[in-house]
């Protein structure tokens, strides 16, 4: 999760030959590089609210990675701020 880096998910303009990206209808990014011995790493970012939620693998699939972010969810203020006191999590850069 991080802030969001764009308002809505957008594809570069200028993309490597062996790298593919496309935006589906609910707005998130696919990009899709094909890498030596026919592997794949996927990359899906998702816009949740005021943040910006990423996942990417070589070893899930794409329904694999759409679960992951399906489960994800940004924090309260009031949720964040119980586990910092709580020390369950700490912020950091």
């Amino acid at each position: 999760m991080r802030s969001q880096l764009t308002p809505t998910a957008q594809c570069p303009e200028l993309l490597q030959k062996d790298i593919t990206c496309s935006v589906d209808a609910r707005g998130d990014m696919r990009t899709v590089r094909e890498l030596p011995g026919g592997t794949r790493a996927i990359t899906l970012t998702r816009h949740l609210r005021h943040a910006e939620a990423e996942v990417n693998s070589q070893y899930l699939d794409e329904p694999g990675l759409r679960h992951l972010l399906d489960t994800l969810h940004p924090l309260s203020d009031e949720e964040l701020e119980r586990l910092m006191r709580e020390k369950a999590i700490e912020q950091g850069y």
